[in-house]
């Protein structure tokens, strides 16, 4: 009894795993191609002005029509460094963690 017990609660934490992985999966998916508009949009931002912007908002209506949000709803974090920034968003790994793209090293990680 002991054992069916402990297989069934195995079981129910292995397929939470697998959903919140698979969500995950999902969610990284819909960041990258968010965040792919907002950095086309960066980039023809720099192509106009020499630079980036300090903030997002600074991107419509006329480089982007509306900036795209998170999986979760939240607005995408950016973060200016000279001429290299940062935008992720946060709760997207497992649903847990953060997940971003870097223009230095132009990849997406979390």
């Amino acid at each position: 009894m002991v054992v069916l017990i402990v297989v069934a609660v195995l079981l129910g934490v292995g397929y939470v795993a697998l959903d919140m992985y698979g969500e995950g999966q999902k969610y990284m998916t819909m960041t990258e191609s968010r965040g792919m508009q907002i950095i086309q949009a960066l980039s023809k931002h720099r192509q106009a002005g020499g630079a980036y912007p300090d903030a997002l908002d600074k991107l419509a209506p006329k480089f982007i029509a509306a900036l795209p949000k998170c999986p979760a709803g939240e607005p995408f974090a950016y973060a200016l460094s000279g001429t290299e920034y940062t935008l992720g968003c946060q709760n997207v790994g497992f649903k847990t963690s953060p997940y971003g793209y870097d223009s230095r090293s132009k990849a997406w990680s979390g």
